[in-house]
């Protein structure tokens, strides 16, 4: 009996042993899990910096950024010229008021009923399009209206 009883404490120590290192590698995962969490929180808030900095600096940012803020920008033309070419592809054009895809030469918005601009009679010094969303802006707005971007970034003419 004392074999039994002695090989029954060794396989109850070994299964204690086990759970205890099981909760021990549990408890790691875990926290891992937390530090994962906290620093995607970290990189984000870093991301929103660096937005609010460039917000606020467009114009009086300091050479240490400039290079940063260069690519950005240069980027942010792309995805405009991006977007215009996919709304050429299309044959589209996107809705002054609402910002809907309209067919080209189209007279009214099929969404809202505004009216499209005829392109043959409007005047470039009149309204701005935006490089980044199509929609046409009075001149002197210093947001877009449909897409946030501030009149820095937005160009007056076919917005490419």
């Amino acid at each position: 009996m004392a074999f039994f009883d002695k090989l029954s404490k060794t396989v109850t120590e070994a299964s204690q042993k086990t759970m205890a290192k099981t909760m021990e590698l549990a408890d790691v995962a875990r926290l891992n899990s937390m530090i994962s969490d906290e620093e995607r929180t970290i990189s984000d808030l870093y991301a929103q910096i660096g937005k609010l900095y460039r917000t606020l600096h467009q114009n009086d940012y300091e050479a240490d950024f400039a290079g940063m803020i260069k690519a950005i920008t240069e980027s942010e033309d792309k995805i405009g010229q991006y977007h215009n070419q996919i709304l050429d592809i299309k044959g589209v054009q996107r809705c002054g008021n609402c910002g809907a895809e309209v067919p080209k030469g189209a007279a009214f918005c099929s969404a809202c009923g505004a009216a499209m601009p005829d392109p043959q009679s409007k005047m470039p010094e009149e309204t701005v399009t935006c490089r980044f969303c199509g929609a046409e802006l009075e001149k002197g707005a210093r947001f877009c209206a449909y897409c946030g971007h501030s009149i820095e970034e937005v160009h007056s003419g076919s917005g490419i």
